[in-house]
């Protein structure tokens, strides 16, 4: 929930559609995932990894990347689609 990814298309109380990643080590940077982050909870933004660090960037200009370890990262799914009723519109 929430507006963090409004710029990816994907407003609030959209419903995403998520691939399990058995292999952390292989998701390319750039692509959106939905993340366990220890401390922080879960969280749906783009993936940027370099070396041991972790970047999870939002899609909305008005929240601040989260950067951790990435030891401190688990990526839970890779966002292949999003679904949204037609009453999102109507709110």
């Amino acid at each position: 929930s929430g507006d963090s990814m409004i710029e990816a298309m994907i407003a609030d109380g959209d419903i995403v559609i998520m691939r399990p990643v058995p292999e952390q080590d292989r998701v390319k940077n750039g692509t959106i995932v939905a993340a366990r982050v220890e401390g922080m909870g879960n969280t749906l933004k783009y993936f940027n990894r370099r070396g041991n660090k972790v970047t999870l960037k939002p899609g909305n200009v008005k929240y601040d990347p989260i950067d951790a370890v990435a030891s401190e990262v688990s990526i839970q799914g890779m966002l292949i689609g999003v679904w949204r009723g037609v009453s999102t519109f109507f709110r």
